[in-house]
């Protein structure tokens, strides 16, 4: 161990103080630190050679440090012959850290001294950094147990959220309650428009334009940008997403570790079944069916974002013609719900059972299969539509579950649930193989191996949700609609809608969305020398789910 030289009379030791403290609420701050090592180096003699300090930076990690940086430079450059600080706890809680900046002392001949425990050696290395790293764990756990308890109790954690103010108040024992808010009436109307805008089906960037326009400020003050609605798919952060707009508040999403090298502070996903959900619905800004159309639309659209970005570079080329497919049959089908005008429920949808070809208008209401001879030819409007209502009115409960209820479908939802779990078990492995690496890494890991193990693990993961994603969709087109009532319900009304005005765009434009053919089959009736006709209606059932969730 190298002691400080004792000061002569005619010569004294020059020494550098080193002070910090994380926050404004801690006892002492720097500039106590810095008296207080003053007195310590008057009594002993020192001279102080400079003064070095860190305001308002934890302790846990030297990196990013510019005061105790500077006082490493200038260790180099021998401007002093000790250093001095209150604790060893200022220099570092971290063990390694504190180690390795003792070590560097030592071997440039510089001794360290503190207020508390006076000339450090390897005794108090070993004690106090094991004590202080103790102490950063306990008083981790202790903040995260106040705050789930402070959740639990009906307070919102973090700070300023849009839409809220915040309340100061005092509880029964004259403590301040901690995350109390009230509704920001104003902020809550802005809210209310943009998740009724998403839902009707609008473009971030359009939203953010129109905000822009009306000279709204933005949650931070500045223009509003997608990225501060739609936040993050996998952290299920953004305003869109925010669940204390419909009266729940979650919390303990994230978990945060320091990276080992760097100091950095890293976010980590926790699992969903670790995710505290409280209600508090006095602070509920919208009806809770508004909320839970654009999640359903933030999902949807988020899956096919990411089908976009990731999904040409890792898939198949039949998995490429499999989602141009579907594509293709979503587009035909979104054509069906345009706001344009539709002149006819069957118009596009109906078809020749005879020929099989496309019955189309050939001059004003009439209609004809586009081959000579077919008895399906020069048909009238008026002879169309009681079939075609007939047609229609099949759709009942019976109808959906018998649909339902069939051995494919049954079949299919079953393979897609056992691949959700199985591919959620491989999502949970893979992110906890990179916890485990990002706990291990230390300061000797080679960086192009970590980044090589890195890219090729968020590949898999990449893969990984784009399946699970696969696997939702399909299974959410082969399961039954939990309300079937009120969908039978609303056909009805729509069907009562059409027989008063057969072109009503009310009732037009909703069941076109579910038919996906009308065909029309005629029986020559030889005793009376007449063509029976007849409609059978083929329904788009992936549709009809689709217009149950809306």
């Amino acid at each position: 161990v190298i002691n400080l030289i004792q000061p002569s009379r005619t010569q004294s030791v020059h020494v550098a103080i080193y002070a910090r403290h994380s926050t404004d609420k801690q006892e002492t701050s720097t500039q106590d630190q810095i008296r207080r090592c003053r007195e310590y180096c008057s009594a002993k003699g020192y001279h102080v050679a400079d003064v070095f300090f860190d305001e308002g930076i934890s302790g846990s990690h030297l990196a990013n440090r510019p005061g105790i940086g500077a006082l490493l430079v200038a260790a180099l450059d021998g401007k002093f012959e000790g250093v001095i600080a209150e604790d060893l706890s200022r220099i570092s809680r971290d063990q390694a850290d504190t180690a390795n900046f003792f070590k560097k002392m030592v071997f440039l001949g510089v001794p360290v001294e503190t207020v508390s425990d006076g000339l450090i050696n390897e005794l108090h290395i070993g004690l106090k950094s094991t004590m202080n790293a103790l102490y950063l764990k306990d008083l981790s756990d202790k903040t995260h147990r106040g705050v789930v308890a402070a959740v639990l109790r009906g307070g919102v954690p973090g700070g300023q959220l849009y839409g809220y103010d915040l309340i100061h108040a005092l509880d029964e024992f004259g403590e301040p309650i901690r995350g109390k808010r009230k509704v920001n009436e104003e902020q809550a109307a802005i809210i209310r428009d943009i998740f009724e805008y998403y839902a009707e089906g609008r473009k971030l960037k359009h939203i953010c334009d129109d905000l822009n326009r009306q000279g709204i400020d933005s949650p931070k003050g500045g223009k509003w940008a997608p990225s501060s609605l739609v936040g993050s798919f996998v952290r299920q952060t953004g305003m869109l997403r925010q669940t204390l707009y419909n009266g729940f508040v979650t919390f303990n999403k994230l978990q945060y570790r320091k990276h080992p090298e760097n100091g950095k502070r890293l976010s980590i996903v926790r699992p969903e079944k670790e995710w505290i959900t409280v209600p508090i619905p006095e602070l509920s800004i919208l009806k809770e069916e508004t909320f839970l159309k654009v999640q359903k639309a933030l999902d949807e659209r988020s899956s096919m974002h990411m089908q976009r970005k990731l999904g040409p570079k890792i898939i198949t080329e039949a998995e490429k013609r499999e989602i141009s497919i579907r594509r293709s049959k979503e587009w035909r089908r979104n054509q069906a719900i345009t706001p344009k005008r539709a002149n006819a429920v069957f118009g596009g949808k109906l078809y020749c059972g005879v020929h099989d070809h496309k019955i189309v208008a050939t001059y004003a209401k009439h209609y004809s299969c586009p081959v000579k001879g077919c008895p399906n030819r020069s048909l009238n409007y008026d002879q169309i539509m009681p079939m075609v209502l007939e047609a229609i009115s099949t759709l009942n409960q019976d109808t959906i579950c018998q649909h339902f209820d069939s051995g494919d479908m049954a079949k299919s939802r079953k393979h897609h649930e056992l691949e959700i779990d199985r591919l959620e078990t491989e999502l949970e492995a893979l992110r906890a193989s990179i916890n485990k690496v990002i706990d291990a890494l230390g300061p000797d890991a080679r960086s192009k191996e970590i980044r090589a193990f890195f890219d090729d693990k968020s590949e898999q993961i990449h893969r990984t949700k784009l399946d699970i994603s696969h696997h939702q969709r399909e299974l959410a087109e082969t399961t039954i609609p939990r309300s079937l009532d009120r969908i039978i319900q609303r056909h009805n009304k729509l069907l009562a809608r059409l027989r008063v005005w057969s072109r009503d765009p009310e009732a037009v434009v909703p069941l076109r969305h579910i038919i996906e053919k009308l065909t029309i089959e005629t029986i020559r009736d030889d005793e009376n020398q007449a063509w029976h006709r007849e409609c059978k209606a083929v329904f788009d059932f992936a549709a009809l789910i689709a217009t149950a969730k809306h």
